[in-house]
């Protein structure tokens, strides 16, 4: 049996991973300031992959509206842009921060869900 999942559908279903993933991303971030013990190299590979759906679901969303002619939605938009840019705040502050980076990434990872949340309810 074969499922195919149109753009919309999938870019739809990915919208939760990326809420989820942030949402556990975030937890990480708290758990590893509290007790010290995540700030190896998987607790930053799953920052990272977080981070990267992101990217990847904007990378739908544009081959959604070119593929479906869709009138805009300018909030959905922003919010999706909005999630980028955060990340990119995220990255460049990381060395300043000192050792708070991980409620840096906590906090950042818990907006970018939120983020998530609103662009999703806006575009469904």
């Amino acid at each position: 049996m074969t499922v195919l999942l149109t753009i919309r559908e999938f870019h739809t279903a990915f919208a939760l991973v990326v809420i989820f993933s942030n949402a556990f991303a975030g937890l990480l971030a708290f758990i590893a300031n509290k007790t010290r013990s995540y700030g190896r190299r998987p607790f930053w590979a799953f920052i990272a992959l977080a981070q990267t759906m992101v990217f990847v679901q904007a990378i739908l969303g544009v081959a959604l509206q070119s593929d479906e002619n869709l009138p805009p939605r300018d909030f959905h938009y922003l919010y999706g842009f909005s999630m980028i840019v955060f990340i990119a705040l995220l990255y460049g502050y990381r060395t300043q921060v000192g050792e708070k980076q991980y409620l840096l990434y906590g906090f950042g990872s818990l907006f970018i869900m939120g983020l998530g949340i609103r662009a999703f309810f806006i575009g469904v």
